[in-house]
């Protein structure tokens, strides 16, 4: 559950003893945005950055965890946009399969984004995605279709970070 707790709560269609029956942990955080699932078979980047070092604003900062979330789709033949005025992420048609929830404090980033590889989307079933009614979450699993093989996550979790560090600028990634 993102900041806004009061919206959030009511967008959680199972109670949350249910939930953890289900083998969910519902969490509280200082996040933007309102009510999502992490899980096995995302990609989720949480990267602490100073936006003022950087000279980006929050809703630049946005477009481009965007843009690097389209690039990665891209890469696998997938045709994404970003989200509608009040559907902030990433949509192939009209499902969602990139969300952003950051927090900024004293102009650094916290919490990030969460691109869907192949997790279980049912466990969306349970919520109201990012208190968006009416609207599906799809995968790149999904979309690019059963014939296509795609990488390990870790391949494409890394193929994010390098999308989003060359959309910020950055030149030299290093992973350890």
């Amino acid at each position: 559950l993102g900041k806004r707790r009061e919206k959030a709560e009511r967008n959680l269609l199972t109670p949350e003893a249910e939930l953890r029956a289900l083998g969910a942990e519902l969490r509280r955080t200082e996040c933007g945005g309102d009510v999502t699932f992490h899980g096995p078979r995302q990609a989720v980047l949480y990267p602490i950055l100073s936006l003022r070092t950087l000279g980006l604003g929050a809703r630049r900062y946005v477009e481009e965890l965007e843009s690097a979330m389209i690039q990665v789709a891209a890469l696998h033949g997938v045709n994404t946009r970003p989200g509608d005025p009040g559907e902030t992420g990433v949509w192939v048609e009209d499902g969602k399969i990139g969300t952003i929830g950051v927090r900024i404090s004293s102009g650094f980033t916290w919490h990030g984004l969460a691109f869907n590889i192949d997790p279980d989307l049912w466990y969306f079933e349970h919520i109201v995605p990012c208190g968006i009614a009416g609207k599906e979450v799809t995968s790149l699993r999904r979309e690019v279709g059963d014939g296509v093989e795609l990488p390990a996550d870790e391949v494409i979790h890394d193929q994010l970070v390098e999308c989003l560090a060359r959309t910020l600028g950055f030149t030299d990634v290093e992973f350890r």
